[in-house]
């Protein structure tokens, strides 16, 4: 326990404060503005360019070695303003939101990066074109029509490059109205008027992510399966408790105790299933020692005392089936959310909690559950709390919402266990 201890006060608090910072991100000997957010860090160059797009796996964690980043595109600017040589750049931190100012005799080009947020902002206060390049299949909207193409000019609703469908990174610029653009072949143009901005999502291919982002209703960007349908439901359902209560921790309370009540039944079905089996365990244990040297007779008396009980070894694998997908569906919901804001001593829920008391509550209401389905039996409870001791160190990268929903789950998973253990009877061999 000692050695555990150390080790979470070695591990870093996964939170980053928005910053820029000076680096060398290509090696060529210039360093680079570079902004860094918790979600992605962006390499400006002295043209104004946007030389690096580099999207974090974990939310909040640094790049040592930008070489080795997810880039969206390694191969050259992902978004290079043409005909504009600034003369002066302005970097700035204002409410958490990054700023990079480039002035030129032409005017100023401005990049807003938005807290808690993949996509960028970009405007000019004159006529400016940008050239736009990420990895992936490309392909453009025009307006009035239903479904995108490889390539075309004209009015456009987006452009975007993704790198597998429904998988990977994607970028996508995009508009409140439909902006002038071409797309010949990887890459892209935009025509920006004075005043109008051009939004540029840079970030996970996922669902989630795109309905945060606002690019869910764009047509022929992400058409979500029947699973995606039921993570829509889901985030229909927190973001309406959120609406009434006002607190993402409260959404995620009541989330959990919907699912929770929906799959009662499932849950109840497994629980007794595993309390029966524990119950029987120094019964079987018994016929084991009794026909150690005859399998046959060792399994047809273990066969008979089941039928006897009345217990089904199978009955709650089917249950664990049905709700493991349900499961991973709210699992990835709130892990690819984004909440801006902070519940009781957790200051972000899209962060891992810097104080560690989620991970270390997630440990011990495991723990607890799995000593109340144990029935005493010490072997079952030493494997869990040595798996635990391995878990945590995961636990530790999840996103607070994560963790709060599993360790709300796990309470209410005690809760039912314990009704159920109250309820069986004492054993007769």
């Amino acid at each position: 326990m000692r050695s555990l201890a150390l080790a979470l006060l070695l591990v870093p608090a996964l939170a980053l404060e928005a910053t820029f910072k000076d680096v060398d991100v290509n090696g060529d000997g210039v360093p680079e503005k570079v902004a860094v957010t918790n979600l992605m860090d962006l390499a400006f160059n002295e043209a104004g360019q946007v030389v690096g797009w580099y999207v974090k796996t974990y939310k909040g964690t640094a790049f040592n070695d930008y070489t080795r980043a997810p880039n969206l595109s390694p191969n050259g600017p992902v978004v290079a303003p043409e005909g504009f040589t600034p003369k002066k750049a302005e970097f700035a931190v204002e409410n958490g939101r990054l700023l990079a100012r480039f002035q030129g005799q032409e005017g100023t080009l401005t990049y807003r990066i938005e807290k808690g947020r993949y996509t960028v902002s970009v405007e000019a206060d004159f006529p400016l074109t940008l050239r736009l390049s990420a990895q992936g299949a490309s392909k453009i909207l025009l307006e009035g029509q239903k479904e995108p193409l490889p390539s075309g000019e004209g009015q456009a609703r987006y452009l975007a490059w993704q790198t597998r469908p429904k998988a990977g990174y994607a970028l996508v610029a995009f508009a409140e109205r439909p902006f002038a653009a071409k797309l010949l072949g990887k890459g892209g143009e935009v025509d920006l008027r004075p005043g109008e901005a051009l939004k540029v999502y840079g970030g996970q291919n996922e669902l989630v992510r795109f309905h945060v982002e606002g690019l869910l209703p764009l047509p022929g960007l992400f058409a979500p399966n029947i699973w995606g349908q039921l993570s829509l439901g889901l985030l229909w359902l927190m973001e309406t408790a959120f609406r009434y209560t006002g607190s993402w921790g409260l959404a995620i309370l009541f989330l959990t105790l919907v699912v929770r009540l929906l799959l009662w039944p499932l849950m109840h079905q497994q629980f007794k299933s595993m309390a029966e089996m524990q119950r029987l365990q120094p019964l079987i244990q018994k016929i084991n020692e009794k026909y150690k040297d005859d399998p046959n007779k060792r399994a047809e008396a273990t066969m008979k005392l089941y039928q006897e009980h009345k217990v089904n070894p199978a009955a709650g694998c089917l249950p664990l089936l049905v709700q493991m997908p349900i499961l991973f569906i709210l699992w990835k919901v709130i892990a690819n959310y984004e909440f801006g804001q902070g519940f009781l001593w957790i200051p972000d829920l899209a962060l891992p909690d810097p104080f560690y008391i989620l991970p270390a509550l997630y440990v011990a209401s495991t723990f607890l559950s799995t000593w109340v389905s144990a029935h005493g039996n010490k072997d079952l409870i030493r494997q869990s709390l040595f798996m635990n001791l391995i878990f945590i160190f995961l636990v530790l990268q999840f996103p607070s919402g994560v963790t709060l929903y599993w360790v709300l789950s796990n309470l209410i998973g005690l809760l039912q266990q314990w009704l159920i253990n109250k309820s069986l009877k004492p054993v007769t061999a």
